[in-house]
């Protein structure tokens, strides 16, 4: 197996992003333009001259001038990217080929990019289950606790109601409004803009919100549709809105439309 360093600045985007296209375990996470939106550097190992696996490796430098892997803000999971299987001796070695001036760091990865011997880093297996939402709506939220049904029941007290679309710059303003200013939150409110705007030029997602009778926005969402699954990259709830159930009501309104549909999200992620 030919695996070789690529530098960020050298990353063949067309060849990159058509292997985290088509790979079985293909992410919205993957892409070139989702990564240079979330982390400052970043590199990638290469298999194959047609780029037919990859792993990106976002990296930063500590107070003595080493690098590291570093987990990009914004990105819960990466991955061994791959259009061939992914057997354990496909994932070690990429593992093993990361180069020896990463002196270690951690990165969280979907399970099966996970190494069995992780070296001088720290790899967490990505949490989650996943719902699969081709069944009726019935039959998804017959699992569901007690307390999804008692919010609801808020919210159909308050006489919330789905809202239309509207530009991510009201996400993110809502967003930071309740999350308070610093650095670390200015910088995510930036970066939520611009992942957002990439997907809405791609159209593959778009807001989603709930009001109350009166028209004020309680709970937001973004979403986006990427190999099969949905990802709701960026959510807010005012205080308001969680008093009376707003986010619950939400998620009961996509898991409504999207029943029956070939997709799926993490279960965790409708909480």
């Amino acid at each position: 197996m030919e695996l070789r360093f690529v530098p960020q600045e050298e990353i063949d985007r067309q060849l990159y992003d058509s292997c985290v296209h088509f790979a079985t375990n293909g992410s919205i996470y993957g892409y070139h333009w989702f990564l240079n939106a979330t982390a400052k550097d970043w590199d990638v190992l290469v298999e194959g001259d047609e780029w037919v696996s990859v792993m990106p490796l976002p990296r930063s430098k500590n107070w003595w001038g080493r690098q590291r892997l570093e987990q990009p803000g914004l990105i819960p999971e990466l991955a061994v990217y791959s259009v061939r299987p992914l057997s354990p001796t496909r994932i070690q070695a990429f593992w093993d080929a990361i180069p020896a001036e990463f002196r270690g760091g951690e990165l969280t990865v979907e399970p099966a990019s996970v190494p069995a011997a992780p070296g001088r880093f720290k790899v967490h297996r990505a949490a989650g289950e996943a719902l699969f939402l081709d069944q009726p709506y019935e039959t998804l939220v017959a699992g569901f606790g007690p307390d999804y049904f008692n919010r609801l029941q808020l919210a159909e007290a308050a006489g919330l109601r789905p809202a239309s679309s509207f530009k991510p710059e009201r996400l993110a303003d809502l967003w930071l409004e309740t999350q308070g200013r610093s650095a670390t939150n200015e910088w995510q409110y930036h970066a939520m803009q611009r992942i957002m705007y990439q997907v809405l030029h791609r159209s593959w997602g778009g807001t989603q919100a709930v009001q109350d009778a009166t028209g004020e926005l309680l709970a937001m969402v973004f979403i986006a549709y990427s190999h099969g699954r949905i990802f709701p990259l960026f959510r807010v709830e005012s205080v308001q809105g969680r008093s009376v159930g707003a986010m619950t009501y939400l998620w009961d309104q996509l898991l409504r439309t999207h029943a029956g549909k070939n997709l799926k999200i993490k279960r965790e992620d409708l909480w």
